[in-house]
């Protein structure tokens, strides 16, 4: 093989060494070298912390499912009326309701990692509680204590992927989060069916321990601190895992500097998730999210009386009709996340955002269009909710064969999570570093919407009758559809105020400092 260049390959060559790239690239090149990536964890670590807070996610809505099959038998064993024991579900409806404003709003101040292993401890001697229960007083003051500890997961779960992800991914994420407590509200009466018919109802709550405990210590060993005010991309220290805390006794160069711990002597604003319902475009996002999480309610509620009315289902058989809408969350989650991403992208594009740009990106500028990005396809699975539950309530009406239901409850499924992801995936966006917080008013809103359509429903059914009963929900919903272009219009005009006005407030509380300061140094 010949050694000798020739004159125009050296000078190609030449060329190529000494021309400067474009000034485009230069500065593309420049801020790749100079800004730290968002997040430091890789893929997998990402995949790895979304499966443990999805997982302790679904502990609630499990807790509260699995619970359905086991009232008629702790009934007959406590001797007492029905009214009575449906009250174990409301008070901890109430309780799931309130109890994330507190640990919201804690999280964001203390940090993930502590709350989560405080709150799922008192799940666990919760349940010990529960299924040792020698009086129905105690168990109705127990079922309050669990609904107080098992509601923090899902607040806790989305500001952990707020903190770790990018806007362009965060929809994915938060899809499979999502997914894990529509799967955990479908298959929890199967599960305690299957327990309270062949063990006792007790045993649900042993169950639930099991469940509990798991959680504790997938959190305690695997779950890192990912509060951005104390750790930044990754990279601080703070709340360590047993492992992290080795490393840092093991280290023999510079270590990470620990975070202050005065947070821990501050109290935190349990008002501030009610707070957050003053913005006109936080309080829109809620209404969707809360209408359909109240269908979701109406189709979990009214199907074991209807069922086992119109097609003579047992108990586990009902149990297992809730499996299709299970599958349809599963379905509509993978969509939906992947359809959150494909918008951001096209979006961003649109913008002039290259791919590394989209990629990298962890902060959004107040001109990028994010109500349009999240809201683009939004109008798909809204209509589609609307459509499938008028359908189901003539089919009920009409008596068709138990398979057509079925298919439309997995249509349901399908259609109703991925507008969960959406609005949920919006606040995050909207309010970076405070996603327990934002989730903690998205469970208020959804919480006492639920409460007001299983209160409903059936007096509802009473009155009209199935199909007009759920035609008139689909004429609901049909308001969702109105709010869509009411948010990309103004929603850009309220979030920059928002914003501003912040800005305005921290300067000025600022410039009081200082002003404080020079006082104190003058006298």
């Amino acid at each position: 093989m010949s050694d000798t260049i020739t004159a125009e390959e050296g000078l190609s060559s030449n060329v190529d060494e000494t021309l400067p790239d474009p000034p485009q690239q230069q500065l593309e090149k420049k801020q790749s070298e100079t800004v730290e990536p968002y997040c430091l964890y890789s893929k997998s670590k990402k995949l790895l912390i979304c499966a443990i807070v999805s997982y302790a996610g679904l502990v609630s809505p499990f807790s509260g499912t699995i619970y359905f099959p086991a009232l008629t038998l702790i009934s007959e064993e406590f001797d007492i009326t029905t009214s009575l024991v449906n009250l174990t579900v409301t008070v901890y409806m109430i309780f799931q309701a309130l109890s994330p404003s507190f640990w919201g709003s804690l999280a964001d101040l203390w940090g993930r990692r502590p709350v989560y292993l405080g709150t799922l401890f008192i799940f666990i001697g919760v349940c010990i509680g529960l299924a040792m229960a020698p009086t129905f007083p105690f168990l109705l003051g127990m079922r309050m204590v669990q609904a107080f500890g098992a509601s923090s997961g899902i607040a806790l779960g989305a500001g952990v992927i707020g903190d770790f992800t990018t806007p362009a991914e965060r929809g994915g994420y938060y899809s499979i989060f999502t997914s894990c407590q529509m799967v955990a509200t479908a298959i929890g009466p199967v599960i305690g069916g299957a327990i309270a018919q062949q063990l006792s109802w007790r045993w649900v709550f042993w169950v639930l321990l099991i469940v509990g405990a798991v959680g504790f210590f997938a959190v305690l060993f695997l779950l890192p601190e990912t509060l951005r005010s104390l750790v930044g991309n990754g990279s601080g220290y703070a709340n360590p895992t047993p492992t992290q805390w080795m490393k840092r006794r093991a280290a023999k160069g510079p270590v990470p500097p620990k975070a202050d711990m005065s947070r821990f002597r501050q109290i935190p604003n349990v008002l501030e998730p009610f707070l957050y319902l003053r913005h006109p475009d936080v309080i829109l996002t809620m209404i969707i999210n809360g209408c359909y999480s109240a269908i979701l309610y109406t189709y979990m509620t009214t199907t074991p009386t209807h069922f086992s009315t119109i097609y003579g289902l047992d108990q586990l058989e009902v149990g297992l009709c809730y499996l299709p809408y299970g599958f349809g969350c599963i379905t509509g989650s993978y969509l939906g996340g992947r359809i959150l991403n494909r918008d951001f992208r096209v979006v961003a594009r649109k913008q002039g955002m290259t791919p590394e740009q989209v990629k990298k990106s962890g902060k959004l500028s107040l001109d990028f269009p994010i109500y349009r990005a999240r809201l683009r396809s939004a109008w798909i699975p809204i209509t589609l909710g609307q459509l499938v539950t008028v359908v189901y309530g003539w089919t009920l009406y009409a008596k068709a064969p138990l398979a057509v239901p079925l298919i439309l409850q997995f249509i349901a499924g399908m259609s109703i999570t991925p507008v969960f992801s959406v609005c949920q995936t919006l606040m995050i966006d909207l309010f970076p570093g405070r996603g327990a917080s934002i989730t903690a008013t998205n469970n208020i809103v959804r919480s006492l919407l639920g409460a007001v359509a299983t209160s409903t429903i059936e007096p509802g059914i009473n009155k009209i009758g199935l199909g007009w009963m759920f035609t008139t929900l689909g004429l609901i919903l049909l308001i969702n559809t109105a709010i869509l272009p009411i948010l990309i219009k103004y929603g850009p005009k309220w979030w920059k105020q928002r914003i501003e006005q912040q800005e305005r407030r921290a300067t000025k509380r600022s410039d009081n400092e200082r002003a404080h300061a020079a006082e104190v140094e003058a006298s």
